[in-house]
């Protein structure tokens, strides 16, 4: 789960909204690219599904964990069903995609100084090395290709992250281009227009990309006073629409 404050209101997000958003990012890429890859995109945090329907509560923030405080012992094993989840339901290229992203996480930002949360990453990475290079082969799929899948899954994951008010703008962000190459980014939020954003080079078909999610809202003053009111708030209808702009620079 993240949060989006827009000034007047915090608004809960899923793992799997924000993977959502990441899909709608790709789906609008300049470039064709391959069905796998757009749906792989748009359920890559498929993970979190269970988590995200009872998550834990942080009392310290009076909110549901961000899940950047979830420990890897914790969400690791849960990316490696989430895996085992794409495979069942949509195929091996799917969740190749799935498990790589998962494993460039693990490699980049999980943290590892816990000896449970190190050896749940570690355990990880060694499962998945094996799934990944049995599939790749079964599939016929390149280094090269994966490589490039993988990038702009990343790339998509780091954008939607900002729009739905993680990541915090000006941001450096790498892509592959057409050829292979490696283009870099430049992600900024347009002064005084929240959640409007200039991205430089311009890397989508149309002038102008709105993405739309929904979120729940939180309760004013945007923390619960304890764990049974947020377990109320998760049983409650409520739900928003946000949408984020992106522009040319």
């Amino acid at each position: 789960m993240l949060f989006r404050d827009d000034g007047s209101e915090v608004l809960a997000i899923s793992q799997l909204a924000h993977a959502w958003i990441a899909g709608q990012i790709l789906r609008a890429w300049s470039e064709n690219l391959g069905e796998p890859l757009l749906f792989a995109t748009e359920l890559h945090d498929i993970g979190w599904l269970d988590w995200e329907a009872i998550p834990t509560f942080n009392p310290q923030t009076g909110r549901p964990h961000l899940f950047r405080e979830v420990a890897p012992a914790v969400h690791a094993p849960m990316w490696a069903q989430g895996v085992e989840r794409a495979l069942a339901a949509w195929g091996g290229h799917v969740a190749l995609l799935v498990s790589r992203h998962g494993g460039l996480i693990y490699r980049r930002y999980a943290r590892r100084g816990d000896e449970a949360d190190a050896a749940a990453v570690d355990n990880y990475l060694a499962g998945q090395a094996a799934f990944e290079g049995i599939w790749a082969g079964k599939l016929g799929l390149s280094d090269e290709a994966l490589n490039k899948e993988t990038a702009l899954l990343a790339f998509a994951d780091a954008v939607s992250l900002a729009l739905c008010g993680d990541l915090k703008p000006p941001l450096d962000l790498e892509a592959p281009g057409r050829d292979g190459e490696t283009v870099r980014f430049r992600l900024a939020e347009r002064s005084g227009r929240p959640f409007e954003f200039v991205l430089s080079p311009w890397p989508f078909r149309e002038d102008v990309l709105i993405v739309e999610g929904e979120g729940r809202p939180l309760p004013a003053g945007g923390r619960f006073p304890d764990e049974a009111a947020m377990r109320n708030w998760l049983a409650a209808p409520r739900r928003a629409v946000f949408d984020s702009v992106l522009r040319r620079a």
